[in-house]
């Protein structure tokens, strides 16, 4: 279907509304039972003086746009979002929800100017605290965080280029934490009787559930190996994850002729995706039903690579904890099972750091607004790990 943009389109009376469906979506859906806020009056107080900021929270998981709508109801704030065009694709009554409550979509497998204009003037009004989360997607490693796109520093420096001299943007670092019950770990094996019968195993319930996830990512990897490279590849599993992922990419970035080896991993699949999606809705040149086929097929084997880059080997290995091991298997739920289930109740902290003046930041480094994207990329990330340090 072709991308078409979705503007937001806030209205009052709907808050009360978008209160209460996110309230009962975060109890019900999510699980979260208590949220913890601190920092967020800094925000509050720019968005009274309506000066452009920009928040920028790590994405974890599929509650972190209602916590964040729950910091606006209790510092009387309104945000609005930068979201992915998918969630405006699932139906008509999601996207009413959506554009109502003022987020408007992104196509983030091309340059989506409705969207980066959309943004922009939202940031130089200052009228609403504009929230993009720069990780883009959902990996579910809340003590990890993944490659940030720099177009959100982008879209923030050139709505600074565009306010007075004597007006400045800020961009707040914002990190949420989820955690589990302890009881979590009560559900392990369950799931995993369930993860195992999937691929008909019988359970391996003497083992531990570390052990257990380990053995069901390496059956599922060899299935995959074998689908797409015929044969199942020796060595660790860590390994074998990067070498599948890459197997795949090369080989649809040679159908193009791309060289983009030097890129990190997410910025490939978005240049892939891109690239066939324009060919998919390009009405001047009609596609006949196998090239079409051809096409899908490598925007399937793209997504297999997006799923191993989920998966980055040690990360539960490396401490194994019931949080880690929970986020885990959800993910394991989720692509396996197409289940998103959550098991029992859960916390939120939701940490906002100082304002980066935007302005004071392009001077003490000597950079201009064209020039400060990587920087300030660099800056927000550095901000976003020390907080997720301090979660710990």
């Amino acid at each position: 279907m072709p991308y078409r943009f979705r503007p937001p389109q806030y209205s009052p009376w709907f808050k009360p509304v978008a209160s209460l469906i996110s309230r009962y979506f975060l109890t019900r859906k999510f699980k979260v039972r208590n949220i913890k806020i601190s920092g967020a009056e800094r925000v509050a107080d720019l968005a009274r003086k309506r000066q452009p900021v920009l928040v920028a929270p790590n994405h974890a998981d599929h509650a972190d746009p209602s916590l964040m709508l729950t910091v606006a109801r209790r510092y009387g704030m309104t945000f609005h979002f930068m979201a992915a065009r998918e969630g405006f694709e699932r139906g008509e009554l999601q996207r009413f929800f959506l554009q109502k409550s003022g987020a408007f979509s992104i196509n983030r497998e091309g340059g989506d100017l409705g969207a980066i204009k959309t943004a922009i003037r939202i940031l130089q009004k200052g009228e609403f605290p504009l929230v993009i989360f720069p990780e883009g997607e959902i990996y579910h490693h809340h003590e990890m965080l993944d490659e940030l796109n720099e177009g959100v520093a982008t879209i923030l420096l050139r709505a600074t280029a565009k306010l007075p001299e004597n007006r400045t943007s800020y961009v707040v670092p914002t990190g949420i934490r989820i955690r589990n019950s302890p009881d979590i770990g009560k559900t392990f094996s369950d799931r995993l009787d369930c993860l195992e019968a999937y691929i008909t195993w019988k359970p391996k319930s003497g083992l531990g559930p570390v052990d257990r996830i380990y053995r069901l990512g390496s059956a599922l990897l060899s299935i995959k190996e074998e689908e797409f490279l015929g044969r199942t590849r020796p060595g660790n599993l860590v390994d074998r994850i990067r070498g599948l992922q890459t197997s795949l990419i090369e080989s649809i970035e040679s159908i193009y002729k791309l060289s983009n080896s030097d890129l990190k991993m997410p910025m490939r699949i978005k240049a892939l995706r891109a690239r066939i999606r324009k060919e998919l809705t390009d009405r001047k040149s009609p596609l006949d039903s196998r090239k079409e086929a051809d096409l899908y097929d490598q925007l399937d084997r793209i997504f297999v690579a997006q799923q191993l880059y989920s998966y980055p080997g040690r990360y539960l290995q490396r401490n194994p904890t019931h949080d880690r091991i929970a986020e885990t298997l959800f993910k394991l739920e989720e692509d396996v099972l197409n289940s998103e289930k959550y098991y029992g109740p859960r916390t939120a902290e939701i940490k906002f750091d100082t304002p980066i003046d935007v302005r004071q930041f392009l001077r003490e480094r000597s950079l201009g607004t064209k020039t400060g994207g990587p920087a300030l990329t660099g800056k927000i990330r550095s901000r976003l790990q020390g907080i997720l340090r301090r979660f710990e």
